[in-house]
């Protein structure tokens, strides 16, 4: 038996002698109270003692470490899915989905904002989208109507780009005047 051992039998039977006299008074006359039984107790509680502080000191320190801070995520800036849908209805010759898709969110984003900068309502909006009043540029209202109206021949050939499709060209027009407008509210 070595010391470990025989130091906590010795804690143990104490422990189990204090509670039976605790629960059990005729017992605790049995013992005379006197200096060496109260040193005795003392003693066992100073090893015992002893024994938890030097098992402690030789376990290993085990550091928590913490989670690194919160790292800023990767979010898409609002309307990179619509640039890319643009992308997909300008490099495709005949993509007649994307190109619908595009009409349809440009579409619904004009009758929005001139419905809020005109105080129209939204079938007026429509209507002045419909018949290409509602802007000055006559390439963003072509874009809605299918025509341009209003310009110059010299205007009409400066669009001739062949880097980029009517569609596009007049798509993009029309997005820039409703950030514009919508912008011109806000200023």
């Amino acid at each position: 038996m070595n010391s470990k051992t025989a130091v906590s039998t010795l804690g143990v039977v104490f422990v189990v002698v204090g509670f039976a006299m605790l629960f059990v008074p005729g017992l605790a006359g049995l013992f005379d109270a006197n200096e060496l039984f109260l040193s005795l107790i003392g003693l066992g509680f100073a090893l015992q003692t002893v024994r938890v502080v030097n098992a402690r000191r030789r376990t290993p320190y085990e550091q928590a470490t913490t989670a690194d801070p919160e790292i800023a995520q990767e979010l898409p800036t609002p309307g990179d899915d619509f640039d890319e849908l643009m992308d997909q209805a300008a490099a495709v010759r005949y993509s007649g989905a994307q190109r619908d898709t595009v009409r349809e969110r440009l579409r619904a984003a004009a009758v929005a904002v001139v419905v809020r900068t005109e105080g129209l309502s939204r079938e007026q909006a429509i209507e002045r989208i419909d018949d290409g009043t509602w802007t000055d540029d006559p390439y963003a209202a072509a874009f809605f109507t299918g025509e341009i109206q209003g310009t110059s021949i010299l205007q009409r050939v400066s669009l001739f780009d062949r880097s980029r499709s009517q569609f596009e060209r007049w798509a993009t027009h029309a997005a820039k005047e409703i950030v514009d407008m919508s912008e011109g509210e806000n200023a």
